[in-house]
């Protein structure tokens, strides 16, 4: 015969709940931004790293 616990566990916990939001706090979500060249890869991309190398070598 199958029988069922007097008491289910709680779930979540208490303390479940304390560190859900303790890392919540935490770990806030935020905006980033970026500069994107025209070329579509992160700015500086790798030619314009080039031509500010050729740029400050000619200066």
């Amino acid at each position: 015969m199958h029988r069922t616990p007097d008491r289910t566990p709680d779930f979540p916990s208490r303390q479940d709940l304390d560190d859900a939001d303790d890392i919540l706090f935490a770990h806030p979500p935020r905006r980033v931004a970026r500069w994107v060249c025209d070329c579509g890869e992160d700015y500086p991309c790798d030619e314009v790293r080039f031509a500010l190398v050729i740029k400050k070598a000619a200066a």
